[in-house]
């Protein structure tokens, strides 16, 4: 018998501050709109009205949808869980169960009432759970009939039963490509509100709007113009992040801290189960005078799926010539020892002058590496 309640906190939900006591719906007050902001809060009416819902199986279904998009993006780690904010919705709450209604968690923004709720797969039942802000069941929806949670991974990797993949791998293919890894989190929005909160997202961005102007005369008539910088928070180590569809390929952004001087490998990856790197820009040197810089994959064009990693271009540990790097992403040796397998031989000979496998203690084989199909998605080691 499935329990009434089930907690989603297990997740790394992160409580919203809620109202203090039951929730309570209420009409809103009358709003006066100044003439000149009218359109702008039609428009942005007429955007959150394309997102109401009205029962809980159309809160649902926007799981599922969100499911199919994310799927793809998901690394193949039986611990991480995907929670991934999908903005607002509008809902009549009369419309809605009363033990949905009154088991939501509410706080105030621009004097609306809104309510955050999760949504996730049970990996079990197949049911989709709703949670409040606090990560407690109120209601869940049975999965439509013949649901099939494993469609996406028997299209991905219709080549599985053949035999070029292991049964572990296999396992874990099928675990990372389960779709109650993916959750998502929507803020809910009483119908009664949506003129009121309308009208103060179009005030703050029309104040927004007007302050940028301001900025832009400013910056033209005393002819100077500011040098670009990434402008999140400080970081400690290499971080890509910003990743956008370029014409001509994929930009990435990577951000460094600001003593960060050494050069820069960035890797590609068409397959995290096998984890088998290439080199996709070699040793590019950063601007000291920025804290950023970006790379342009144009070969990412003719790619389904792709991954991206960044490393230390000068960093060595172990001495052997072969960065960190490299021997975690391309060639899955040891950093800290430069024999990794033990053999006698260092992992630089055995990678660049020998083309044995560097994981192999044995020298009386000439292991050698191919990598198949021609875009290297996996790596084989041949005795």
């Amino acid at each position: 018998m499935r329990k009434s309640h089930r907690n989603w906190r297990s997740f790394g939900a992160t409580a919203l501050t809620g109202l203090i006591g039951t929730v309570l719906f209420y009409s809103q007050p009358d709003v006066m709109a100044d003439q000149t902001t009218v359109e702008a809060i039609k428009q942005t009416e007429d955007t959150l009205a394309s997102g109401t819902v009205s029962s809980l199986e159309e809160l649902a279904g926007r799981l599922r949808s969100e499911q199919e998009i994310y799927r793809i993006l998901m690394p193949p780690d039986a611990d991480f869980t995907l929670r991934q904010p999908c903005g607002m919705v509008f809902f009549d709450p009369k419309s809605f169960p009363d033990t949905f209604t009154a088991g939501l968690i509410g706080e105030q923004i621009y004097d609306c009432p809104v309510y955050t709720l999760i949504l996730a797969e049970d990996p079990i039942t197949r049911e989709i759970v709703l949670a409040n802000a606090d990560g407690k069941e109120i209601a869940a929806v049975k999965p439509e009939t013949g649901y099939n949670p494993y469609w996406y991974f028997q299209e991905q990797y219709p080549d599985l039963y053949p035999g070029l993949y292991s049964d572990a791998e296999i396992k874990a293919l099928k675990n990372a490509c389960d779709p109650y890894h993916i959750q998502i989190t929507l803020t809910l929005l009483p119908t009664d509100y949506v003129t009121t909160y309308s009208k103060a997202v179009a005030e703050e961005q029309a104040t927004a709007a007007a302050t940028a102007t301001k900025t832009s005369k400013f910056s033209a008539g005393g002819g100077i113009s500011p040098m670009m910088m990434y402008q999140g928070p400080a970081v400690s180590d290499l971080t890509l992040v910003g990743i956008e569809r370029a014409t001509n390929g994929m930009k990435l952004t990577l951000a460094y801290p600001s003593d960060y001087t050494n050069r820069v490998d960035f890797f590609t990856c068409p397959d995290l189960i096998g984890f088998w790197w290439n080199l996709g820009l070699s040793a590019t040197n950063v601007n000291s005078s920025t804290n950023w810089i970006e790379w342009t994959d144009v070969n990412a064009t003719a790619q389904t799926v792709r991954f991206y990693a960044a490393g230390n271009a000068d960093l060595d540990s172990d001495g052997d010539g072969l960065t960190d790097a490299k021997e975690k992403y391309m060639y899955h040796t040891s950093s800290i020892t430069n024999d990794t397998d033990g053999d006698g031989l260092s992992d630089y000979e055995e990678v660049i002058n020998l083309h044995t496998d560097p994981n192999n203690n044995d020298t009386n084989k000439p292991n050698v590496w191919i990598s198949y199909p021609a875009n290297g998605s996996r790596k084989v080691w041949l005795p």
